[in-house]
């Protein structure tokens, strides 16, 4: 018979499919399938596995599988019966009576004589290796998720994508909510006689520079996190959003304060704006 391995890859070719299409059939890595049709048994995880593998790949081809199977433990496995360290099968299967006289292959097995010892390493060694090859062999043969599988994962994916958006969302209007919280809403209006303002926001922008407000009227509309204030003349009210803030003049006559929604705090004379 041809050898195993080019029988195989002959069978692909013929049928005109690829590595790739028979580890999606078969669920048998590629390495694995290609380790078969170059007969490197040694990159294979055990003779069982190699003949489950063999197995599969040959029926994918349409080949005769217990054939190939059974060329493969005539080749590659010791003899039943033989001595201890018997090496494997040379050559095609033997049939009944193609050997000279006496015992052929198939011939009564001569009796062994008793094997030796063997060291505790050694069965350690091969129950690990075993344990190692059918943890290796199941995962090589997990199935790929299904249809349905795979819809459940992609709607988790959306589902939580939609619940971040969420949140990003909510922390954006917490955010929000703070930053409007700490907005000062500042309104000056002039008592019976005019007063000049100069008033400087957090960004340090004058938004009023100088500004004469005249008797009864106001200055509004200004908008920020923190304000530096001084209003020269008497009679001035300072309002926060409707909230009347309690500001003195100083000794000079100027009210000069930074005021924030937390507080109004009195500026020396250094720190006063000037608006000049």
């Amino acid at each position: 018979m041809a050898e195993i391995g080019a029988t195989l890859r002959e069978a692909r070719m013929r049928a005109g499919i690829d590595i790739a299409e028979v580890e999606a059939r078969t669920k048998i890595r590629a390495k694995y399938l290609r380790a078969l049709e170059n007969e490197e048994w040694n990159l294979l995880p055990g003779p069982t596995f190699v003949k489950s593998f063999l197995k599969t790949y040959a029926e994918a081809l349409g080949l005769d599988a217990k054939l190939l199977v059974e060329e493969y433990k005539f080749r590659h496995e010791p003899y039943e019966g033989g001595a201890a360290g018997a090496g494997p099968r040379r050559g095609g299967p033997r049939r009944p009576g193609s050997g000279g006289g006496g015992g052929g292959a198939f011939g009564p097995p001569k009796r062994a004589g008793a094997l030796p010892l063997v060291p505790l390493v050694v069965v350690v060694g091969a129950i690990i290796y075993a344990v190692f090859a059918l943890s290796q062999g199941e995962r090589d043969a997990t199935p790929p998720p299904t249809t349905t599988e795979q819809e459940s994962a992609a709607e988790q994916l959306r589902r939580e994508a939609r619940e971040e958006r969420a949140q990003r969302r909510e922390r954006a209007e917490r955010r929000e909510r703070r930053r409007a919280a700490q907005i000062v809403k500042l309104r000056i209006a002039a008592g019976p006689t005019p007063v000049v303002a100069c008033v400087v926001d957090a960004t340090g922008r004058r938004v009023l520079d100088d500004r004469e407000i005249q008797a009864g009227r106001s200055a509004g509309g200004l908008r920020s996190q923190r304000f530096l204030v001084a209003i020269r003349g008497a009679g001035a009210t300072v309002t926060d959003a409707g909230r009347v803030r309690r500001l003195q003049a100083a000794a000079d006559g100027v009210v000069a304060y930074r005021i924030t929604k937390r507080q109004s705090a009195r500026l020396e004379p250094s720190e006063r704006p000037t608006c000049e």
